[in-house]
């Protein structure tokens, strides 16, 4: 691979990748229909808070309306399409019961097949992919829906004040603000094409094309059965559906890409006791040190912090201090239970008491997100099973040793060389195989979880993008180059 394909796939910005590419061809041009009634949402005519990132001399409507606009923009400079993208988009009330929020929701107005230029018949495709491919509008309405969380400006989210609408990726979102554009970008992504297709569970195709399979019913692959999803049955959908780590995409360019854009996968690497001992997937923090640039080796110990359970709250879960062990976590790495506060409180609280290093125990099934802001903290933290984290305390009278750091060993969110899909069990209906495993390191755009910082990157989704047929401005650049060897043993042309 030469350092230009490297540079044009990798580079952090859209628009400074752009500048180093071969000219684009009829980039798509994107219309934001607005949904929100007078005085409401995207009209809301009031002064924005100084704090929230906006312009000087915006409405609070003007401010959202633009971020929603840029996240558009970015989109249309990447793909290539004779017909124009049209969006209904809101901000509207969704649900925010207080320390978890639905920040944004989106889906395509419908889906097309047997049309003009269809690459593979039988098959559905959304309609903003439809229309770029057949040349034509196939419906002759907006193409998708999004609508976004209105309420988190009223401060429904537990610690966060409101949105941060500032777009420039320099410029952090502040530890209170929960930053717009990278949900946009996110949800406008579902849209064009982001999406299995599937009904909850992958029981059956919901793509509204009588007699047709979604596209990504070709490219979705379980790596224990090694049958593709449009082969299957229902039931087996079903249960691929929730079959993690072995739900995985086996579209060509993504899995070639994969390498250039995936690190090795952060992980908790328990050194001893030796009945325990070895590498365990873990969920990195959005917050404080990377384990990438400042791993961490110690014992373990399991914080108390003296307060029984309370609304759901554990002794262990460090949301309250002093703690009661406080001599014991000085300069050892803190085992804590996931619930009650926020990620950041319990990593701070284990800073202060001298922590080197946190890891949290999972409440519930699968990795825990680890979101959140806080710039004062400068410890590592990762996230681990809820059963590694019994694991561990039942071993503690023995001693536990651990490193948090990087697994050199394996390429992060892959199965077999395959890029993984969100396949957690039990299964999370609206975020469950459409979208990139969380066990992705660095985070991807696409993950189910937002991540703060990816404001205009694309990683991996543009190539999934050009699987399922999308041209892109990149492709004299990125997609001419064949490789020597696909990672992926399950690939599908």
């Amino acid at each position: 691979m030469s350092a230009d394909l490297a540079k044009a796939l990798l580079c952090a910005s859209v628009f400074a990748c752009l500048a180093s590419a071969a000219p684009v061809a009829h980039a798509a041009t994107f219309v934001i229909n607005n949904q929100n009634g007078a005085n409401v949402g995207f009209n809301d005519p009031g002064a924005p808070n100084p704090a929230a990132g906006c312009n000087a001399g915006e409405t609070i409507g003007q401010c959202r309306l633009r971020v929603f606009n840029q996240a558009a923009t970015q989109w249309g400079a990447l793909l290539q399409s004779n017909v124009t993208i049209t969006i209904n988009g809101s901000m509207t009330a969704l649900s925010c019961p207080g320390t978890t929020a639905v920040l944004g929701q989106a889906g395509p107005n419908s889906w097309h097949a047997g049309f003009a230029n269809a690459p593979r018949p039988g098959t559905a495709y959304v309609q903003a992919l439809a229309n770029s491919l057949a040349g034509a509008d196939l419906s002759g309405s907006n193409d998708m829906l999004i609508n976004f969380n209105v309420s988190i400006d009223a401060g429904c989210l537990t610690g966060v004040t409101g949105w941060w609408y500032g777009t420039d990726p320099s410029v952090p979102a502040p530890a209170d603000r929960t930053p717009l554009l990278p949900v946009v970008f996110h949800e406008i992504g579902h849209g064009l094409g982001f999406t299995s297709g599937y009904a909850q569970s992958g029981a059956a195709a919901t793509s509204g094309a009588p007699g047709s399979i979604p596209v990504w019913g070709h490219f979705l692959v379980d790596a224990a059965t090694q049958v593709v999803w449009k082969d299957m049955t229902n039931g087996q959908r079903a249960a691929s559906a929730i079959n993690d780590p072995n739900l995985v995409w086996g579209g060509s360019l993504t899995n070639q890409w994969a390498p250039s854009i995936l690190g090795n996968p952060a992980a908790l690497i328990v050194n001893s006791p030796a009945p325990i001992a070895g590498a365990y997937d873990a969920q990195t923090a959005e917050f404080g040190a990377s384990v990438a640039t400042n791993p961490v080796t110690g014992n373990v110990v399991l914080v108390d912090d003296g307060v029984p359970a309370a609304g759901g709250g554990t002794i262990n879960d460090a949301c309250e201090t002093p703690f009661v062990n406080a001599a014991a976590v000085v300069g050892r790495i803190a085992l804590v239970d996931r619930g009650f506060c926020n990620f950041t409180v319990k990593v701070k609280n284990a800073q202060l008491a001298g922590a080197i290093g946190v890891i949290i125990a999972n409440n519930a099934a699968g990795l825990p997100p680890m979101g959140g802001a806080d710039p004062t903290i400068t410890i590592p933290s990762l996230g681990v099973t809820q059963a590694l984290g019994n694991s561990i305390k039942a071993n503690l009278g023995t001693g536990v040793n651990a490193s948090l750091a990087l697994d050199p060993t394996r390429l992060a969110g892959t199965t077999s060389g395959c890029v993984r899909m969100y396949g957690p069990n039990p299964y999370e209906g609206g975020s469950s195989v459409s979208h990139f495993s969380t066990a992705a390191f660095p985070n991807l755009l696409m993950e189910p979880s937002l991540n703060r910082t990816i404001f205009d990157r694309v990683d991996l989704t543009l190539p999934l993008f050009r699987d399922i047929g999308w041209q892109t401005g990149f492709q004299d650049i990125l997609f001419v180059s064949s490789f020597d060897q696909n990672p992926c043993t399950f690939v599908q042309p």
